[in-house]
């Protein structure tokens, strides 16, 4: 049986296995320059692991100011269309609802729009670039 994890980060190993994923899903898979992916934000947004028997594969950051944003989701190649951005994405919404905010707001690329429409989160505004991919703004609103 799979035995699956979502954890917020705690030490810097795993604050590091979260940059390997980022570097391999988003530096190398799709050419996001390192110094616009690995940004000063880092240092003050909360990160998110998730692990597979122990392997991690998924990762996620929320920064919260006056809105609270999800950022830098990403499952490895391998471990997509199984199931784990969802259990990424609803534990992450979750997260959010206890700490009783009323939105959240992300930035989606185009081609995962549907995806988050599951959650319901509805797109606001014009199609953006961000890092040289396309990207929308969508909010869920919570209550």
């Amino acid at each position: 049986m799979n035995n699956f994890q979502i954890k917020k980060v705690e030490t810097e190993k795993e604050l590091q296995q979260v940059f390997d994923i980022r570097k391999k899903v988003f530096i190398e898979g799709q050419n996001v320059p390192s110094e616009i992916e690995m940004d000063n934000y880092d240092e003050t947004s909360e990160h998110f692991i998730t692990y597979l028997n122990d392997i991690s594969i998924g990762c996620a950051r929320i920064r919260q100011n006056d809105y609270i944003k999800l950022e830098r989701i990403a499952i490895l190649k391998e471990y997509r269309n199984k199931g784990y951005g969802t259990k990424l994405t609803k534990w992450l919404i979750n997260y959010c609802k206890q700490k009783k905010n009323r939105e959240i707001m992300l930035h989606s690329q185009l081609y995962v729009v549907d995806f988050y429409k599951k959650f319901g989160f509805k797109k606001v505004g014009e199609i953006f670039d961000e890092a040289g991919i396309e990207h929308v703004k969508m909010i869920l609103t919570l209550f």
